[in-house]
């Protein structure tokens, strides 16, 4: 405990940090285990050629909903962490299918108004990929196997973490 009352106070901040998102990582990781669906990610694509141009990228899947606060606050923060997708990385932005004019709004401008595509699951692809909150990211690696799961707000730090370590597993 001594060493610990030596070590000068930005030490501190720096350690408090790397044990912060290491348990974070920990936690998305394990998560991420007990996430193995029999759909594949390929089944929102809307052409078999979209879907072929898929396989073997490294992808970050964004489910999330209209009518949840969450993501709506949280959009601002994704347009920063999407800067840190590394060349090659696809990002999959998708929708809950809900019947609200919002979402048919949505989908009617999506090709206007987004950079990214804009897919939309159903309930049943929302339960094989074990979404249960809103937002919820998943990164995949290049074979489609979910390496990180994560349900709220993911930070930029968090964010470039994740896709950083998508190489290597």
């Amino acid at each position: 405990m001594r060493f610990w009352k030596q070590l000068p106070y930005g030490w501190k901040v720096v350690f408090a940090f790397v044990c912060f998102f290491s348990t974070t990582l920990g936690f998305a990781y394990f998560k991420a285990r007990d996430t193995s669906p029999g759909i594949p990610i390929e089944a929102l694509a809307t052409t078999p050629t979209e879907a072929n141009s898929w396989k073997g990228h490294p992808k970050v899947v964004y489910f999330w909903a209209t009518w949840c606060t969450v993501c709506k606050a949280y959009a601002p923060i994704l347009e920063a962490n999407l800067k840190f997708l590394p060349k090659g990385t696809l990002f999959l932005s998708v929708l809950e299918s809900e019947d609200s004019e919002e979402t048919k709004e949505l989908l009617r401008n999506q090709w206007e108004e987004n950079k990214t595509p804009l897919y939309t699951a159903d309930y049943r692809m929302l339960k094989e990929w074990r979404v249960t909150a809103y937002p919820t990211t998943l990164f995949l690696n290049g074979e489609g196997k979910v390496v990180f799961s994560d349900s709220g707000i993911v930070s930029p730090i968090g964010f470039w973490i994740r896709t950083f370590l998508l190489r290597f597993f």
